[in-house]
């Protein structure tokens, strides 16, 4: 069985997650909620569970206040959010699960699945949380981005990212210092974890940090030079959105 404890400080919303539980994870076992950031880490620390659900928002701190004060990381954890989108680009940004009030039932079934299939490792989680934390500073140039790939996880600052390639369901991130790194996310997803900090999806297939653009080759719809000499092509629909703006750099 998997222990789990709910924290969220809406006694409805508890009761939703505990009623999807039980009648749709025989392999779940609620051990205890809390109504608060306090009370949420003592229950941690006293329940020892192997699943968190957790609540962003509560009236003493947030559910990452919570990860930061309890005594071991070594427990899955899913955040539960209203629809923000500020916080749940931090979270994708920081590869970590969380699932949008309200509730719905098939993605907690599948985030509950997901956290089945391997156990918590205290090293990586920690990584997550501290990227989090950079990324909840509203600075572009301090966020972090966690990259899975097959072999390892690589925590990379958003800033040192020249540019991202489709390939197909994979996407391949082009780093500083010729570092290429192949992640299991599609482009679109990669875009939406770096909306608001200063990238430009110039081709169906091709994301640019604008920071280190060279130069720019006219043609139809013309060829972005990289400051790493590689060449970027631009849409022809996406043309005049680029040299609109290129000219403010």
């Amino acid at each position: 069985m998997m222990r789990t404890v709910i924290i969220d400080d809406e006694p409805n919303a508890r009761q939703v997650v505990k009623n999807i539980l039980e009648q749709y994870c025989s392999s779940v076992e609620v051990v205890g909620e809390a109504d608060n950031v306090a009370n949420g880490v003592k229950l941690i620390n006293d329940k020892t569970p192997d699943l968190v659900l957790l609540d962003i928002r509560m009236p003493d701190g947030t559910g990452f206040n919570v990860l930061k004060r309890v005594n071991k990381l070594d427990f899955h954890f899913i955040f539960i959010t209203a629809h923000e989108e500020y916080a749940i680009r931090a979270i994708k940004q920081s590869a970590l699960d969380y699932i949008v009030k309200p509730i719905n039932t098939n993605e907690l079934i599948a985030s509950i699945e997901k956290a089945e299939l391997s156990k918590p490792k205290e090293r990586e989680l920690e990584e997550s949380i501290e990227a989090l934390s950079h990324n909840q500073s509203g600075v572009p140039a301090e966020k972090r981005l966690v990259l899975n790939t097959q072999d390892s996880i690589y925590v990379v600052k958003v800033d040192d990212i020249i540019s991202c390639m489709a390939d197909k369901n994979y996407t391949e991130v082009n780093i500083l210092n010729n570092k290429k790194l192949v992640i299991s996310k599609t482009l679109k997803d990669v875009e939406e974890m770096l909306n608001g900090c200063g990238f430009f999806r110039s081709h169906q297939s091709h994301l640019i940090n604008m920071k280190y653009i060279s130069h720019y080759e006219k043609g139809l719809g013309g060829t972005i030079i990289m400051q790493d000499l590689s060449r970027i092509p631009v849409s022809s629909r996406k043309k005049d959105t680029f040299i609109q703006l290129m000219s403010r750099l």
